[in-house]
Parts: structure tokens; sequence; C-alpha cells
């Protein structure tokens, strides 16, 4: 691999400014449609006969999706216009948000949670892979404002399809995804209609250091884990633990808990922003070691504190501490500057759904037996041998004043 000289490297072909503000606004939108299903469980369990168990069996079915299609979509973000990939996502969305509208029965309620499923890693995927081939000098704030992006989404989604539904129907509230995301392809196609094929990321200043070509398995083993950190405290922890705690041993109604997780999205959106401008000002592991050990505290307060003041800590320490996946990507980019990043997208995202879909039954299953503090261990045992692993074996890929 050769180092540009001094300066900025030339951006490549269909990944100017204005690209990104598109890839940006149909990742938004994508993810926007993708995530109106939850405020919608009660009233599909109703219509379609299904209890909480069955309710919950969406979750994993979509979860399910999301596994087989992370490493097929990755080789694919290697050869294919961020562009149109990004428009094949929404359509899978917006089909999946049609089959889930429709459904007259459980069984096609669970063909669109696939569906769902299929296109929101196909679309998080195309955008990791677009964001993480900014020059190395810009990618940590780049890959913040993809996360940017998914939490702004992930936010925006409930809220819309809850007032859709208040509004009208809980099937009008999947429709209108559909024909959000009908809109958001066509747009897509329209607009990077003469996008060229992706190439490999760039360096970008000679000031950053030469990453290698082919990273140890080691190296590579760790970075794999830094989503099944995020993904499983996620899973585990404020999906799962922080409802059922808020309820059953706070005394805590919906509202609140739902407060509390909505505002601690906000600690993770700061997050976000932060480790990517340390990442690019400073260092890759000053934005990220000390992010995996805010979330390791958030843990062990959550393990330890009985009161409700201890319960909001632990949720905004853990979320504040998020940045396991997009530094965790930037590195992964930096280190794959000679070609095959979509591939490895497609892996690293692969064990972050594998730890969403196991997480959470463990950690409830845990609760029922032992209670909060041993529902949480497993995940703060594995939480500190990735992050001591990590420290020993991930290199720093940028020079301080990079």
């Amino acid at each position: 691999m050769t180092t540009p000289g001094p300066g900025a490297a030339t951006p490549a072909p269909g990944r100017g400014p204005r690209t990104g503000i598109v890839i940006g606004a149909g990742l938004l939108a994508i993810t926007t449609a993708a995530f109106v299903r939850p405020p919608l469980l009660p009233d599909m369990g109703r219509d379609l006969d299904l209890s909480p168990t069955g309710l919950g069996a969406l979750g994993s079915v979509f979860a399910l999706g999301r596994i087989i299609t992370d490493i097929p979509v990755g080789r694919l973000t290697d050869t294919k216009p961020s562009g149109r990939m990004l428009a094949a996502g929404a359509a899978l969305v917006g089909a999946g948000s049609v089959v889930s509208g429709l459904a007259p029965v459980s069984a096609l309620a669970f063909a669109g949670a696939f569906v769902l499923g299929i296109g929101s890693a196909w679309t998080n995927t195309t955008g990791m892979a677009a964001f993480a081939t900014a020059p190395r000098h810009r990618r940590g704030v780049a890959m913040s404002a993809f996360a940017a992006g998914l939490l702004l989404g992930q936010a925006v989604g409930p809220a819309f399809g809850g007032l859709v539904a208040a509004a009208s129907d809980w099937r009008i509230a999947f429709f209108a995804a559909a024909g959000l995301m009908g809109g958001v392809a066509a747009w897509l196609l329209l607009i990077l209609r003469s996008q060229p094929a992706p190439r490999a990321p760039t360096v970008g200043v000679a000031a950053s250091p030469p990453a290698p070509e082919l990273p140890r398995r080691r190296v590579l083993a760790a970075l794999y884990l830094l989503p099944a950190v995020q993904f499983g405290i996620g899973g585990a922890m404020v999906q799962t633990l922080v409802p059922i705690v808020g309820d059953a041993e706070l005394g805590l109604g919906a509202g609140i808990v739902g407060l509390a997780i909505g505002l601690g999205g906000l600690f993770r959106l700061a997050g976000a922003v932060i480790s990517g401008r340390i990442a690019d000002r400073r260092s890759r592991r000053w934005a990220l070691f000390p992010g995996l050990l805010i979330q390791f505290a958030g843990l062990v307060v959550f393990a330890a504190a009985g009161s409700r003041a201890g319960w909001a800590i632990a949720i905004g320490l853990v979320m504040l501490g998020s940045v396991g996946v997009n530094v965790g990507a930037t590195i992964l980019a930096d280190l794959t500057e000679g070609g095959g990043l979509g591939r490895r997208l497609g892996m690293f995202r692969l064990t972050g759904d594998l730890a969403l879909l196991v997480a959470p039954a463990l950690a409830g299953a845990l609760y029922d037996v032992a209670g909060r503090g041993i529902s949480v261990l497993p995940l703060i045992v594995f939480v500190a041998a990735v992050i001591a692993f990590a420290f020993v074996v991930v290199p720093e890929t940028v020079a301080p004043d990079g």
C-alpha cells in the first residue's frame, strides 16, 4: 500500500459531501421505517392472538433476518454502488412493512418481521461501509455521523409508528412506512443514479501511520467482539433488564422507563459525537477504551445498586459508553485500506446480531432464577474479558496529530 503525499487525498468518486448527505438522509429514513414496530406490538397481539411470548418471538425473527444477511450484503458492498444498495434496503423494508400490515394471521406477521430484519441489516451494513470509506483523518467523525443517523432513526421510528397508530390503526402505520420507503428508494436511485462502484478506503494524510494490509487474526477477533459487547448490553440490559427492574423492583411505570431510556439515547448520541472527534484528533484507542470502561462501570452499578438513582446512573453510563461499534468500525476500516472492507464489516455486524439474539433471553432467564445481580454477571465477565483482550491486541491506527 502506498502512502499519499502531504495533504488530503482526492476523495473517492461519488463520495463527496453531497453523496454523504444523501446516504445519511436515506439511512435515517430507512431506519425510521424499520423501527415503527415496537409501539404497535400490543395491538398486533390483540388482533393476531399473539401472547407476550409470541410478540417476543417477533423480535427474534427480526434478529434472524439480520443474521443471515450481514455477511452476504457485506460482500456486495465491496462491488456495488452504495446508492443502489441503500435503495434496495429501502425496498426490502417497504416490502416487510406491507407484509406486516396485510397480515391476517400471525404467520405472515413473522414473515414481515423476517423481511424487515433483512432490510435493516442490508441498510446498516451498506451505510457503515459507505461512511467508513472517508479519508482516515476524517473517518472517526464520519462513523459518528453514521451512528447518529441510526440513533435518530431508532428514536423517530417508534414515535412515528405510535402517532400514526393512535390516529388510525397499527396496519396503517405499517402502510405509511411502506409508502415512505417507496419514495425513498426512488429518490436514492434518481439522485445517485450515476454513482460509480466503491473503492477501498483512503489514508488521506501523510501523518497517519500505514496500517497493515492483512491484520492478524487476533486483532480481527478483538474488533469483531466489540459489536457483541454493545449489542449484548443493548439487548440484555437496556431492552430487557432495565424495564423489568424498573417495574418489578422500583415501581416505575412504563412512561418513566421509556423516558429514562429516551434520555439515555441522548447520552448515547453525545458519546458517538465525542468519540468520533477524539478518534480523529487524538487517537482511536483513546476514543475506544474510555468508552468501554464507562460501559463496564454502568454494568457494575446496575448489578450493585438497588435504588432508582443507581438504576438511572447505570442507564446513563452504558449509553454514554456505547462507542464500540463506531470506533471499532473506524479501526477496521483503517486496517482494510487494501480492499475487502464490506466483507469484514459483514462479519463485524454478525457478531453483534448474534449477541442481540442470545443476550436478552439469557438475561431474562437468569433474572427469573437468581435476580438482578446474577442476571448481569455473565455480561460483566464478558465485557471485562473483551476489554482486556482488545487492550492488548488492538493497535493504534492514526497518529495523535493526524
